[in-house]
């Protein structure tokens, strides 16, 4: 057998594969699938626009776990103005609701979960101060913009 199979390379080096940061790679991997399988389900041109961009910041968020650079704060500001577009074109729900009324939101539900679980994590690694608290605040309010797009998706249904 050639090598050890239990490490992996990382931007910071080689590290084991065990470890809270690539369980951390893995999830922002698993989140962008996701979200690219959302994607090529919708057939709304800006939606998928939206989650083209999301997955490229997807690889930026990536990077900074895996040792690169920082997480580049205009990433978090263009979510804010991605949501603040999204908040004058749909109409959040007073109660809770099933969103899964069709596969795209249903798509885009389970991406939602799985950025929300990237996130409980990137809690703890930016507790451990291998992170930094913009990446922890951007994957926060990317499962909001995903929530918007999936009213966005089951409001052009009901419709």
């Amino acid at each position: 057998m050639k090598g050890d199979v239990t490490k992996t390379r990382t931007l910071a080096g080689v590290v084991s594969k065990e470890t809270d940061i690539i369980e951390g790679i893995g999830l922002i991997d698993e989140a962008n699938a996701f979200i690219g399988l959302a994607k090529v389900h919708i057939e709304d041109k800006k939606s998928k626009t939206i989650l083209n961009e999301i997955q490229y910041m997807m690889f930026e968020a990536g990077a900074e776990f895996a040792g690169g650079n920082k997480f580049p704060e205009k990433n978090y500001e263009r979510v804010l103005e991605i949501i603040g577009g999204l908040e004058k074109e749909v109409k959040t729900p007073e109660k809770f609701i099933i969103l899964e009324e069709n596969k795209q939101a249903a798509f885009l539900s389970v991406a939602r979960a799985v950025v929300r679980r990237c996130e409980r994590h990137a809690v703890k690694l930016y507790k451990l101060d291998k992170l930094s608290g913009t990446v922890v605040e951007w994957l926060n309010k990317m499962s909001y913009l995903l929530y918007l797009l999936i009213l966005i998706e089951i409001k052009e249904e009901s419709e």
